[in-house]
């Protein structure tokens, strides 16, 4: 297949990304084409992929700099060179329906977020009739009336992400050091229970105030670390040894890949029962999922109780990279060949 596929401009493309959709897009388009596919990447133009064309319309991430008109003008890029495509694939939630009914190629509409405002929700009503997929049951549940054409877990490279039977001493928060993320109540679980928490993420400008207030007090780079953005080789070796990874966000996950990263290392995770975190840790299996702050701290006690070979396993069966590529084919081959 001759697959276009747009990705978003808040982050580089590639299966090591620091922001989520560009870590699946670019384990997707490698998988894709590992598999004998043709693609033509939409992306920043520091994305890294296997993708045979890469077509930018900036060269690096959005920091302070954020253009709308560079996300229309990316999307534009794609649905423009239409008759090069049997399909495109666009993984920027509601953004590109405008241009869905434009051309006669079919085109996809990834939603992998769980959280938007009343007039977006209004714009995805108004072109529920195109073709939607999502990354967990939890999306499809909040949105129902959208036209399904089925639904794909993020996706880990086995390879990538090496097992380990050892736990450290520490715990790990792995995310953007944001309310949302519940970065403050992981330092205070760890604080209560005196344990030691290594944080890893992007701090960002608009948080600063919540940052300044919440989390740059405790951090002494004793007992609760701040180890910046960690990417690559760094960020494996802080999942694989950890205790556990700590995340109790409060805004709706789609798919976590911070929890499947985890996983697949081996390592167990703590979370809330908030988006598809249920359907991604296994409780009493693979780690908890929970209800509040009372309930958190008791399942970081109980932590040790989980195998981490349990962990490694749960990926290998249902969130591995072929897994996801093969599901994206299915739903490809079944949208083209109904156009």
């Amino acid at each position: 297949m001759k697959i276009a596929i747009i990705s978003k401009l808040w982050e580089e493309t590639t299966p090591f990304s620091s922001g989520g959709t560009g870590a699946s897009i670019g384990a997707l388009v490698n998988g894709l084409v590992d598999k004998g596919h043709e693609l033509t990447l939409f992306a920043t133009g520091n994305s890294k992929t296997k993708a045979q064309k890469l077509i930018s319309v900036r060269e690096k991430p959005y920091r302070d700099d954020y253009s709308e008109i560079h996300e229309y003008e990316n999307i534009a890029e794609a649905f423009r060179r239409y008759k090069d495509f049997d399909i495109i694939h666009c993984a920027v939630e509601q953004k590109s329906v405008l241009f869905g009914d434009l051309v006669s190629t079919p085109s996809l509409h990834s939603i992998r977020y769980g959280e938007f405002f009343d007039h977006e929700l209004k714009l995805l009503k108004k072109y529920k009739n195109l073709n939607f997929v999502c990354n967990s049951k939890a999306i499809k549940k909040l949105l129902p009336f959208l036209n399904w054409k089925g639904f794909v877990y993020n996706g880990i490279s086995l390879d990538d992400f090496s097992y380990s039977d050892k736990k450290g001493d520490y715990f790990l928060f792995l995310g953007r050091l944001s309310e949302q993320k519940g970065v403050d109540i992981a330092i205070k679980l760890a604080r209560k229970l005196n344990k030691k928490l290594v944080l890893a993420g992007k701090l960002v400008e608009r948080d600063s105030e919540f940052t300044k207030k919440y989390i740059e007090p405790f951090i002494n780079n004793k007992n609760i670390i701040y180890k910046g953005e960690v990417l690559g080789k760094k960020k494996i070796d802080l999942l694989k040894n950890a205790h556990c990874l700590i995340q109790p966000n409060r805004f709706f996950e789609a798919c976590s890949n911070s929890i499947l990263e985890a996983l697949a290392c081996g390592t167990p995770v703590v979370t809330v029962d908030i988006g598809s975190n249920k359907e991604i840790v296994k409780h009493g299996k693979t780690g908890f999922v929970v209800e509040n702050e009372r309930e958190l701290l008791k399942a970081i006690k109980n932590i040790d109780k989980i195998d981490r070979k349990d962990c490694r396993e749960s990926i290998e069966k249902n969130f591995s990279l072929e897994k996801m590529v093969e599901g994206y084919e299915k739903i490809y081959e079944k949208i083209i060949n109904n156009n």
